[in-house]
């Protein structure tokens, strides 16, 4: 801890006495300087203890003003040489500028006085290099934890007597320390935001008496916020120590992301391969059976790995192969939405993961098709052979042979007869039942369908090719 006025007092050996000032004799002593001169302000330094006899003073009020514009912490005024006492006139003028004034008696030297406060800040400094140089050993040390951003936070925070926190690419909270520093997140996303669009930068600014800095870490995408209410040089040394640690852990992430990535496709290519045991022998964990195939169109493949971390993916021929749950089907639809599409296997067994590959294989026309964005083979065989004659020109052939009954008198709704007559499989009292219409008004309408097209009824290729029409009619 630095030496304050109020400490050097209690110093018995040197004799001093406060004549003034008394309420603010607790600030540091950065130094001592000894002058007669009757302005020394241009040479002294800020949080400075003047010595001195008063030998050219000159009116009490401007020295003390001048000393105080400079910065002076206190006046140490020695008595028994140029004066008797302490001058009355200092002794108020030092009472109303609030500078603290001491009394230095004829016998301490202020040699002595000097020699003290500049052993006690190599004290100082040796006690701050030798905690500068623990917290760092316990940085490192926090490589061995589970949690490596949290432990260096926590072990951060407590050194700065502030706070820290590590903020990911998307400015989500990786670590924070205490938790109430919570609430500095959205102080430093805004600092962050103004400054990103010219790049990566560290950044600092002082806000209710805290100097707070930000720095991007490297190979993490992210920042390290810190909070203090003093940041030293050694302070900007630890922080220091702390980025390279978690640049050095990110990096060691990423390579055994990769790693865990190679591992975990290499299972993804022997299930769908159909060696399931293979894929066991991996010794990765599989998604819980029963499981889905998808075939993945859309640059999706981080989100996937956020979402879905129990996916196995394989990158192919500019798509996405995934093995996942059951279950995940909606999930890889909130990840495709506005991203991309997939088309998904019915759910199988894992030895049979290679069938629902070749399943999703045949279905992957449907990716350039327009719908939503994650389609099942259950969607597509309710499609059946539409989905394979929605063509131009088939359209425009069913727009043809339904022409007819558009034109005719709408009161009739002889698209809707029809269409509801097909599908009650041409049954009379089931399709009068439904358009709750009598079985006689029913045959009307048909026979006028029959006159309008030309064609009857009765013929099963006449009925497959209304029935195509109006599928697409829809």
């Amino acid at each position: 801890m630095t030496l304050t006025l109020a400490a050097l007092v209690r110093e018995r050996e040197f004799g001093l006495r406060v004549l003034a000032g008394e309420g603010v004799v607790n600030r540091p002593i950065g130094w001592v300087h000894v002058s007669e001169l009757a302005d020394p302000g241009p040479f002294l330094r800020a949080e400075t203890l003047l010595l001195t006899t008063g030998l050219q003073m000159g009116s009490p009020g401007e020295f003390v003003s001048r000393l105080k514009q400079a910065g002076v912490v206190g006046i140490g005024f020695g008595v028994g040489l140029s004066h008797a006492s302490v001058p009355a006139g200092l002794v108020k003028a030092c009472q109303k500028a609030e500078m603290p004034l001491v009394e230095v008696p004829l016998e301490t030297r202020f040699s002595d006085i000097t020699k003290f406060v500049a052993d006690d800040m190599a004290r100082t400094a040796v006690r701050e290099a030798r905690s500068t140089a623990e917290i760092e050993r316990a940085l490192i040390r926090c490589l061995a934890a589970p949690d490596v951003p949290g432990e260096i936070v926590r072990r951060l925070a407590r050194w700065l007597n502030g706070w820290a926190m590590v903020v990911d690419q998307d400015f989500r909270l990786v670590a924070v320390a205490p938790a109430k520093a919570r609430r500095e997140l959205k102080r430093v996303r805004a600092e962050l935001d103004r400054v990103t669009p010219a790049g990566r930068f560290s950044i600092s600014w002082s806000a209710d008496k805290v100097q707070v800095s930000v720095h991007p870490v490297e190979h993490m995408g992210g920042y390290l916020a810190a909070g203090t209410p003093k940041l030293s040089a050694d302070g900007h040394s630890v922080i220091g120590t702390a980025l390279s640690l978690l640049a050095f852990q990110a990096e060691q992430t990423t390579a055994v992301r990769r790693i865990e990535q190679t591992v975990r496709s290499a299972a993804a290519r022997f299930l769908v391969r159909g060696l399931s045991q293979d894929a066991l022998d991996m010794g990765v964990a599989l998604p819980k059976p029963p499981v889905r195939v998808a075939l993945v169109a859309g640059d999706v493949a981080a989100q996937l790995e956020r979402a879905m971390p129990e996916a196995l993916c394989i990158a192919r021929d500019g798509y996405l192969v995934c093995v996942f749950e059951r279950y995940g089907v909606r999930q890889l639809a909130e990840v495709l939405e506005g991203q991309g599409r997939a088309v998904v296997s019915d759910p199988v067994p894992l030895d049979q993961a290679s069938e629902a590959f070749a399943q999703v294989a045949s279905m992957s026309g449907a990716l350039t098709e327009d719908g939503p964005v994650v389609v099942t083979n259950a969607e597509l065989l309710d499609k059946g052979l539409l989905s394979h004659v929605d063509t131009p020109g088939i359209r425009a052939y069913a727009e043809a042979l339904l022409a007819p009954l558009r034109g005719h008198d709408s009161s009739l709704d002889l698209l809707g007869t029809l269409r509801t007559f097909l599908a009650c499989d041409g049954n009379w009292t089931e399709a009068s039942a439904r358009l709750a219409i009598h079985r006689q008004t029913l045959r009307y309408r048909l026979h006028k369908i029959e006159e309008l097209l030309g064609r009857s009824l009765d013929s099963v290729g006449t009925r497959a090719e209304l029935w195509v029409a109006l599928h697409l009619d829809n």
